[in-house]
């Protein structure tokens, strides 16, 4: 398999962080995850979707400073795939022709072990991210039982010619992330899996913390940063039980506003509708039930009490500058 195009952890983590922001509630989640890693003690970063669970997860391991590796959980991924495996044959030929009258040929063929991601990380103690960890099948997880607990890695008996157990490096760090269990493609984690963890439960950011994210993200202004999350996050709060209406959706309308460079009025019809594009795009076309017309209409009536919200404090402001803050 050609490496053209594989990109390093470093590259992958440079992606995600372009535009990191960290806030105060940023802050105190990396504070506490990095006690309990410095306490040998394996982190699991759960929540919704959006919330950004893979960009912490690797600021968290930069902080570390060691060396990362990744694993992204799916249903294909199988045990093989995190600690290796034989991999095909490598062919010997040896030809004899010392007695000139005699020709001898021997054919050795041996397997070739590839190493799975995981056992350069225990052996050197490095960090591991395991993202989405639950998408892969538990049986799958299992090999991770010894390593949180015993602090051992059983290797396959190719790997050294016999069964050993390798001894987990001291350093060894591993951040777990993962989505609700009601999601679609997601496994229930085992207990014992999830007992050798601490899980850190993240929700959406506050509301200043989405501010400076969708700015960071967008390049767009505070002030309209500040009334299009608050759009979003009221529409969010209005259909948290319906559907996912996430942080990117915050930065995908902050962005499109301004690379349209849009003009954001409740008059504005083209505004009205890449709102109602965006945010109800979280609405899975499996979810028939769901009153369209009747959530376009909650929309509606959020981005008027929001924009109307501006426009009086727009007049405010003018007004308090043109009378020198007397009237």
């Amino acid at each position: 398999m050609s490496r053209e195009g594989v990109k390093s952890f470093d590259d992958v983590a440079m992606a995600y962080n372009k535009a990191f922001t960290l806030t105060p509630y940023i802050e105190e989640i990396t504070n506490r995850a990095l006690l309990y890693l410095n306490a040998r003690y394996p982190i699991h970063l759960k929540g919704p979707a959006g919330t950004g669970k893979t960009v912490l997860a690797m600021y968290i391991a930069q902080l570390i400073g060691k060396p990362t590796t990744m694993i992204f959980g799916n249903e294909a991924v199988e045990t093989s795939d995190i600690v290796g495996s034989d991999y095909g044959f490598t062919k010997k030929l040896v030809e004899d022709n010392y007695i000139h009258s005699v020709r001898k040929t021997v054919e050795d063929y041996e397997q070739k072990w590839i190493d799975g991601r995981i056992i350069n990380a225990c052996e050197k103690g490095y960090v591991l991210i395991y993202d989405e960890f639950t998408r892969s099948r538990p049986e799958t997880n299992n090999i991770l039982l010894s390593v949180l607990e015993e602090k051992v890695l059983e290797l396959p008996i190719n790997y050294y010619g016999n069964n050993k157990l390798l001894k987990i490096h001291p350093d060894f760090k591993i951040i777990f992330t993962s989505n609700p269990e009601e999601y679609t493609g997601v496994y229930k984690s085992q207990d014992a899996l999830v007992d050798r963890f601490i899980t850190l439960e993240l929700d959406f950011p506050d509301y200043d913390s989405e501010v400076s994210i969708a700015i960071a993200n967008s390049g767009i202004t505070e002030e309209l940063a500040k009334n299009l999350v608050l759009i979003v996050r009221k529409f969010r709060e209005n259909n948290r039980s319906e559907f996912l209406v996430s942080l990117r959706d915050s930065i995908k309308l902050c962005k499109i506003v301004k690379e349209g460079k849009i003009n954001v009025a409740y008059d504005n019809e083209i505004f009205k509708k890449v709102c109602i594009d965006v945010l109800t795009s979280g609405i899975s076309v499996q979810r028939t039930h769901v009153d369209r017309a009747k959530i376009k209409e909650e929309l509606d009536t959020i981005m008027k009490m929001v924009l109307q919200e501006r426009t009086r404090n727009m007049v405010s402001q003018e007004q308090t500058r043109y009378y020198g803050g007397k009237r």
